[in-house]
């Protein structure tokens, strides 16, 4: 009885960690980063400048190898690589949106000379950030930093497009804790079948960064690649699903925008009639 008690206790204690063990892994699983390194040094302002002074559009494969190794002299501090998306969605309504994105970082320490978080965001096809309303929300202090690199052509539409990235500086608040909301703006999409185009929003990339010294040259700074996490309840992807043309309706459409085209020229054609006949009766009036 002895035996099977204990081998009893045992089963019992192992399924209990197992169950653990699967709890933690979903609550902490890790996404992938766009660089290889866990540490690297950027002499520039922003991390995406670098790599667009010689691309013209996002290629994911090559930036994941675009990154300098830090000097002997960059001291190298060991801190917690790990941040958990806590909230992550599209609010708002109609072809204007905004991404909310709450990120927590874990056992952060308010010492810590990297204290920048840096967030990147590869925005997907159909969607751009305007840097004209970004570098106002700038000087209202919603970001410490921010800049659009990329296909910057607001007026393109979705098929003539490219991708375009968006790269947010904020300080990190003393519990580690911070909420980032970036207005987004839907291009033209193409036409389909459903009347909505879905464009979906992969996880950010993360980093921890020193601050940037304006006006100092030959400046490096380290910065820290993060494993992107994610709470029980958020999902990995978020999607937003932008209206588009019907491809049935392309006939109905172009008739009737032709019909209204020819009615608007005529109506100005007898405006003008009418008008010089009336300019016509007042000058013989007046001989």
């Amino acid at each position: 009885m002895g035996s099977k008690r204990g081998r009893s206790v045992i089963a019992a204690t192992s399924i209990f960690l197992a169950m653990s063990c699967l709890n933690s892994i979903s609550t902490t699983q890790v996404g992938t980063s766009m660089l290889d390194s866990d540490t690297f040094c950027i002499s520039d302002q922003y991390i995406m400048q670098s790599y667009f002074t010689t691309q013209s559009s996002l290629n994911e494969s090559e930036f994941r190898h675009l990154h300098k190794e830090c000097s002997e002299n960059i001291p190298y501090e060991d801190v917690p690589a790990v941040a958990t998306l806590q909230h992550r969605d599209v609010t708002g309504e109609g072809s204007h949106r905004h991404l909310l994105t709450t990120i927590k970082l874990r056992s952060f320490h308010s010492q810590s000379h990297l204290h920048k978080l840096v967030i990147v965001e590869r925005l997907p096809l159909g969607v751009f950030a305007d840097p004209f309303e970004l570098q106002s929300l700038q000087q209202r202090r919603a970001f410490r930093d921010v800049s659009v690199f990329g296909d910057t052509d607001l007026e393109q539409p979705s098929f003539r497009s490219n991708r375009s990235v968006v790269e947010i500086h904020v300080e990190i608040n003393g519990n580690g804790e911070t909420s980032v909301k970036l207005p987004l703006h839907a291009r033209y999409q193409p036409i389909g079948e459903s009347g909505y185009s879905r464009v979906e929003f992969g996880e950010p990339d993360l980093f921890l960064c020193s601050r940037h010294v304006p006006n100092q040259e030959h400046e490096q700074r380290r910065c820290l690649v993060l494993s992107v996490g994610r709470s029980k309840t958020q999902t990995r992807s978020v999607f937003w699903e932008i209206p588009a043309g019907i491809r049935s309706h392309t006939e109905y459409v172009s008739v009737v925008t032709f019909v209204a085209a020819v009615l608007s020229a005529f109506s100005i054609l007898v405006a003008s009639v009418l008008s010089s006949k009336v300019e016509s009766c007042k000058n013989t009036k007046e001989l």
